[in-house]
């Protein structure tokens, strides 16, 4: 009876941690907040999102004559260096589907799994908010610093205004760093479309993404027309995930399909 209680209580315990710890959210380090984001390099963006109780870190070399390499890393916060370490590490060649661009094809892993000793990944920041990326494996990333460029891409819808941004990273060379930006708006009476075609770079400073081009109207008849004119438009990140197009009144804009 004595052997039956004390299983009883053993299970009890375990089930009431199990919960506790199922209830309890583990915070994120607040040191580690910095490094959520997306960062480039002229080639290469880095993706760091932060997950339960660590840090997913997606690097993707931009293809060259249709190929590229992913690297996936799960990291943790390490307090006493300022850096994520990874615990786990991914290298995954791939080529790009030429009936459909935006499909990868992945060739079998390189390597994936669990990090041995001294074979960990590090990602730091420098005292000017450079994102570095020291490879446990294959010692990449060791002459790369990463910018910060915000967290545009993607498109983004405001059905009742009308208005529907795509937002996607141009980095495959140090000639075009900088997101390209479509813009589309329809008029009062939504026999107009206007979509304005963009380049936009991110100010680390605001926060903001400043874009720069030219507009064209397509007319009832669907014929696109332009004025010549130059304009500026401004994005920046709200706390609910969702972007300001910074208009006269503001608009803001869901993540859309």
């Amino acid at each position: 009876m004595k052997k039956t209680t004390s299983i009883l209580l053993s299970l009890i315990l375990t089930l009431t941690l199990i919960c506790a710890a199922a209830a309890d959210e583990v915070p994120q380090p607040e040191n580690g907040k910095k490094f959520e984001g997306d960062w480039a390099v002229a080639g290469v963006l880095a993706l760091i999102d932060y997950e339960e109780e660590g840090y997913r870190v997606l690097i993707d070399s931009f293809p060259e004559e249709g190929k590229g390499i992913e690297w996936s890393y799960s990291c943790l916060y390490r307090e006493e260096d300022d850096a994520l370490v990874s615990v786990s590490s991914g290298k995954q060649e791939y080529t790009l589907d030429p009936e459909d661009p935006g499909n990868k094809i992945y060739e079998p892993a390189a390597y994936e799994g669990f990090d041995d000793d001294g074979a960990e990944s590090v990602f730091s920041i420098d005292e000017n908010g450079r994102l570095h990326w020291k490879d446990g494996h294959e010692n990449m990333g060791a002459d790369l610093e990463f910018v910060s460029i915000g967290r545009f891409g993607g498109r983004w819808n405001n059905d009742a205004e009308g208005v529907s941004v795509l937002i996607d990273w141009d980095g495959r060379d140090v000639d075009s760093f900088f997101y390209r930006v479509v813009i589309q708006r329809a008029s009062d009476n939504l026999e107009q479309l206007a979509v304005y075609v963009m380049n936009g770079i991110y100010n680390e400073e605001t926060g903001k993404l400043e874009c720069t081009g030219g507009i064209w109207s397509r007319n009832a008849g669907n014929q696109l027309e332009t004025d010549g004119e130059t304009y500026d438009a401004f994005f920046s990140m709200t706390d609910n995930g969702s972007i300001l197009y910074e208009t006269a009144n503001g608009i803001e804009l869901q993540p859309g399909l």
